[in-house]
């Protein structure tokens, strides 16, 4: 009677198991993240927020499934979830896109805003990220915020200012991003530059900030931002 209770329970516990759902956020406010995941789980999906980079040949919102998925109204419903907060998904598409597979009961959710590309230029949400110095004597890190403001972290004090260590970021005219302090007093200009590389392990995607000008806090600094594709 026990074991009977036991295989009970864990049938049980398998049909009421939550498709999880690989929530792409790079492209999202924190607001849609928010509003998305709310009404995803309100629908019994599991929600697995990630800000990965999106496979190449992904120019729309998409949706990738796994063959396992369980219930023949899963992806209906989730299609459905979307809708009713704004979203709807051009393309939906079975196991695999570029390196990102998806096994066992889960889905892959890329979305992109209408208006948003991820071809050609970097887009400013690709550019939000943390950034190491290279090239150079200097120590020091940039951190551009989804909020449009950067931080300047040095790992030893060889300044007394701190005017020029926060500010606020844009891009000008692409390829170029201008970085200026809040009290406006300094101005730093980068070139942006996108490559990939190998080395022994895999290709590495590289964002490389180069500065136009040598500037007297970190001179002939460039700043390097890279993750690994496969």
């Amino acid at each position: 009677m026990k074991l009977l209770s036991i295989i009970i329970l864990s049938i049980t516990l398998v049909a009421c198991s939550s498709t999880e759902v690989h929530l792409y956020t790079r492209y999202l406010s924190d607001i849609e993240i928010e509003k998305i995941s709310s009404k995803l789980e309100e629908s019994n999906f599991k929600v697995v927020p990630n800000t990965l980079s999106f496979p190449e040949n992904i120019y729309q919102s998409t949706m990738i499934y796994s063959p396992f998925i369980k219930g023949e109204k899963t992806l209906d419903t989730l299609i459905q979830s979307l809708f009713d907060v704004g979203w709807s998904i051009p393309n939906v598409e079975a196991l695999v896109s570029g390196n990102h597979w998806y096994s066992k009961d889960s889905i892959g959710l890329f979305l992109l805003p209408e208006g948003v590309k991820q071809t050609d230029k970097i887009a400013n949400q690709d550019l939000a990220n943390d950034y190491e110095s290279r090239h150079c004597d200097t120590t020091v890190s940039i951190r551009l915020n989804k909020n449009n403001t950067y931080q300047l972290s040095f790992t030893n004090k060889i300044n007394e200012r701190t005017d020029h260590l926060k500010g606020s970021w844009e891009i000008r005219s692409y390829p170029y991003i201008e970085l200026t302090s809040f009290n406006e007093r300094w101005w730093f200009y980068f070139e942006i530059e996108q490559k990939i590389v190998s080395d022994e392990i895999s290709k590495i995607e590289i964002i490389e900030l180069k500065p136009v000008e040598s500037y007297s806090f970190f001179p002939n600094c460039s700043f390097v931002n890279g993750v690994r594709i496969q």
